[in-house]
């Protein structure tokens, strides 16, 4: 079946690939209508929207005309004759894109213009009436006039001190203001009758020529007001008013048909175009569904085919990664006693071509153990084997402890160290702790091993954090060779390395970062890297973790002076964490301090140390030096040293030691003696495992009780809890396995209300339900074998509580 696979899965592919092209087809059909659909639509709702200005620019100078009427302004006049030749444009465009849609309706433009330009004529003679009563800016009109003659005659009436006649005057102005408030004929017949009795007076009773003259023209004023009243309309329906109002209404019954009617019908024309475009997606779906239908039917069969040879593939593969597992655990075991004895052998007295043999005996035995685990680890992968299980992690822990695995090679070619981790980031995070440090280890390893001159620098960046996640940048960067931009796409692949040189010159299998591209990949995150050839290179990972609730212990109480004449950062920020009250100050500023008793002082510079030796007698100093930096320790009287940037858990394990006179003034932890009732715990079923650790702890001067399997652990444990300070368990073994002694051990302490003692399994499984086992069974860190020394006193350092001043 296998060997028909790929003709079947060209005939699949023929099948998919017609059918995909008739569902183009279909789609090309679909979206060609689509937009013709649309495009008429947009039609529509510009000619639609082109209506409604129109519509908005008529009802526009309709307000022109009733302001200018209440107003009398001539800006409206301006107006209006603007409104005007908008709206003339507009219909215009109206009737252009009318013709364009092919909409039957009854309307003419032409006439429809006219009756436009009938309205504006009629506006304009109207508004030139209106100017002649009410006058402008730069005339009178008749009414100020009337005003005016009807002073001059008020005048002349006092002159002529003639009490009849000011009575009549006074009727008839009251008779000429009603008639201008209500434009009654039968009032205008009174003001003509006592008009002709004042005339009359004036004449009989020989008044003055002026008083004569005056009267005449108020009486000419009156009736050109009254005439051009008249002209205008007395009332919405007569006159020029009147006219305008016609004109008006025709004009609205005309324009009624594209302002009320066409919209309608636009309306409605835009609702078919939506039935249509349901109508051809209905059809769409129906006619995809139909090939996809037939594509289905003809690839089922070929498809149970191909689905039976996969099923025996992965049955292969399932196999295939228990093979490696159950294969790695036991090439573990024996390894592990080549590797633990070589490295003991290696402290014994040997000539110099032993020396040589059991170097090549390392080597390759190092070469074995790192090939067998990037296989597993690539088997695991690709089998769907390898599981994130997140649990709380010390975020820049991880960091720091990375730095720390390099030190020792860095510190043999001469390269910095430099750490950036951002303040802000959470001390405790949910995180799958053992592949993120196997990925940051990856990346370190990689970095040294390419690095001859410079610096490799760690740096944890904050991304970004909510609620209940933070988003963390962590990279690796090397002043290393640097990798070709043509070779950089393919660096994560599997086997593969810049090029066939650099496995010869360096070593190395080529699957470090492959398996580190695929980790992050698995952890929701995204590997990169940014390389110059000759200048070094960046690999760099973000990856998204739950906050944890756990809270880092502060030191309220402790007060550490930094005394340099240079900044640290990253110094002040570690003492900062842990809580400690500290400060920075030089040499000068330090003579003149007082810090109080029990105060940690901690010196970079030995000229410093040298010039403030007896300054420093009252206080615990501690000596901090670079790590590729070799200082005698017996020149220096100090504490304990510290190696820079290499802080985290290091600096305040010191720190609190030191003021507990714990911690010795050496600084190599092989020389550092046992503390009282300090003794460890070592179970183990295998002897040449037992004797690897045994001998290991006793060069270090470390006493120690071994159990053979779990029952005997907990039966020690029980009669000795107090004198054993940390247990190193192994999993698998007879009678009681590591994962249920470390539970009834955790059972006894709850009971008995005992300290927690620090637990680390110790197996050769690296499988990561059995990892995370360790750590749901209450175990504190995971050491797996085969194991370095230098790996186990870095777990054992970290508890800096069992270790005492020599």
């Amino acid at each position: 079946m296998q060997q028909n696979e790929p003709s079947h899965a060209r005939q699949i592919r023929k099948t998919l690939i017609t059918g995909a092209v008739t569902i183009l087809g279909f789609l090309a059909l679909f979206f060609y209508t689509e937009y013709t659909v649309e495009r008429a639509k947009n039609q529509l709702m510009a000619l639609k929207s082109d209506i409604l200005t129109a519509s908005n620019g008529m009802l526009m100078m309709r307000r022109h005309e009733k302001d200018f009427i209440a107003r009398v302004d001539s800006q409206y006049i301006e107006k209006m004759s603007n409104s005007y030749k908008s709206l003339m444009i507009q219909l215009g465009e109206v009737n252009a894109k009318l013709i364009e849609s092919d909409i039957s309706i009854e309307y003419s433009s032409q006439q429809a213009l006219a009756y436009v330009d009938d309205y504006v004529e009629s506006f304009l003679s109207l508004a030139d009436l209106v100017v002649v009563i009410h006058g402008s800016d730069k005339q009178n009109g008749l009414i100020d006039h009337f005003k005016d003659r009807t002073l001059t005659l008020g005048h002349q009436l006092v002159k002529a001190n003639d009490s009849a006649l000011d009575n009549m005057a006074l009727t008839t102005q009251d008779l000429m203001f009603q008639f201008f408030s209500d434009f009654d004929s039968s009032t205008l017949a009174r003001i003509e009758h006592t008009l002709e009795q004042m005339e009359s007076t004036i004449t009989e009773r020989h008044h003055s020529f002026a008083l004569f003259s005056a009267f005449a023209e108020f009486k000419l004023s009156f009736y050109a007001l009254q005439s051009a009243y008249e002209d205008f309309g007395y009332n919405h329906n007569s006159g020029r008013h009147g006219d305008l109002r016609s004109t008006v209404h025709q004009l609205e019954m005309k324009l009624d048909a594209i302002f009320k009617v066409l919209p309608e019908q636009i309306s409605r024309q835009i609702t078919s175009y939506e039935n249509y475009r349901v109508l051809a997606t209905i059809a769409l779906v129906a006619a995809i569904i139909l090939t996809l239908l037939y594509v289905i039917r003809q690839t089922s069969s070929l498809e149970k085919q191909l689905i039976n040879a996969r099923e025996h593939e992965r049955q292969a593969n399932r196999a295939k990664s228990a093979f490696l597992a159950n294969m790695s655990h036991e090439i573990r075991t024996p390894l592990n006693g080549i590797l633990g004895m070589t490295e003991i052998l290696s402290d014994s007295k040997l000539t110099a071509i032993q020396k040589d043999y059991l170097s090549t005996i390392n080597s390759s035995s190092q070469t074995l153990l790192m090939l067998i685990n990037d296989i597993l680890d690539l088997s695991k992968i690709e089998s769907g084997h390898l599981e994130i299980c997140p649990h709380t992690c010390a975020i820049k822990e991880v960091v720091f402890d990375t730095a720390a695995l390099i030190a020792p090679k860095a510190q043999q070619k001469s390269i910095n160290i430099d750490i950036n981790i951002d303040s802000d980031i959470p001390n405790y995070v949910k995180a799958d702790e053992q592949k993120v440090r196997q990925v940051l280890m990856n990346l370190a390893s990689n970095a040294i091993k390419f690095t001859e001159t410079g610096s490799i620098t760690f740096a944890a960046k904050l991304c970004a954090s909510s609620t209940n996640t933070v988003t963390l940048f962590l990279s690796v960067t090397d002043t290393g060779l640097g990798i070709d931009s043509d070779k950089q796409a393919h660096i994560f692949e599997e086997f593969k390395q810049e090029d066939t040189s650099t496995s010869q010159q360096y070593g190395g299998t080529g699957l470090g970062l492959a398996i580190s591209s695929k980790m992050v990949d698995m952890m929701g995150g995204k590997i990169a890297l940014k390389s110059v050839k000759g200048q070094g290179s960046e690999f760099s990972f973000t990856l998204t973790f739950e906050l944890d609730d756990q809270q880092l212990k502060q030191e309220n109480q402790t007060h550490v002076v930094y005394v340099s004449d240079h900044s640290n950062p990253l110094l002040m920020d570690e003492l900062h964490r842990f809580g400690f009250q500290s400060n920075h100050v030089d040499k000068e500023a330090f003579l003149t301090t007082t810090p109080p008793p029990h105060t940690v002082v901690i010196v970079d510079d030995i000229s410093i140390y040298r010039t403030l030796e007896n300054a420093f007698e009252p206080f615990h100093v501690i000596f901090l030096r670079d790590n590729h930096t070799v200082i005698d320790g017996i020149q220096l009287d100090v504490s304990a040293f510290i190696t820079a940037p290499l802080y985290g858990m290091r600096l305040s394990n010191t720190i609190k030691s030191t003021l507990e006179q714990v911690i010795t003034v050496s600084p190599p932890l092989s020389s550092k003696a046992p503390a009282q009732n300090s003794t460890i715990l070592i179970v183990e079923d295998n002897k040449v495992n037992q004797q690897i650790v045994t001998i290991n702890l006793k060069k270090l001067g470390i006493e120690f009780i071994v159990a053979n399997n779990g029952q005997e652990a907990v039966d020690f444990y029980q009669q000795q809890h107090a004198t054993i300070g940390l247990i190193l368990m192994d999993c698998m073994m007879p009678i009681v396995d590591g994962f249920q002694a470390t539970k009834l051990i955790r059972a006894y302490e709850d009971t008995n209300n005992l300290p927690r003692k620090h637990i680390i399994a110790l197996t050769a499984s690296v499988l990561d339900d059995d990892i995370q086992k360790c750590f749901d069974s209450g175990m504190d860190d995971y050491l797996p074998k085969p194991f370095k020394r230098d790996v186990l006193i870095e777990k054992l350092d970290k508890q800096v509580n069992f270790f005492a001043t020599t």
